[in-house]
């Protein structure tokens, strides 16, 4: 499994990175640089790869980032 620290400031490649469905990834960035927009696509990715739903953790720690994952 693939580890590495994500800093989503070169937004294609290290979002891309990160949603990686094979790798164990912690992003951390400032604000308005892609957090939830990851989140989002991981969770996507780990479905299309064929995890089942009820194994998915999503954390996110705004209210904003909750409601758009929802």
């Amino acid at each position: 499994m693939l580890k590495r620290n994500i800093n989503v400031q070169n937004k294609n490649e290290d979002q891309f990175a990160a949603s990686d469905p094979t790798a164990n990834v912690y992003v951390s960035a400032s604000a308005g640089t892609g957090k939830t927009k990851v989140l989002a696509d991981r969770f996507v990715r780990l479905l299309l790869s064929g995890s089942p739903i009820n194994k998915i953790l999503c954390l996110t720690f705004t209210n904003a980032a909750a409601a758009e994952m929802q």
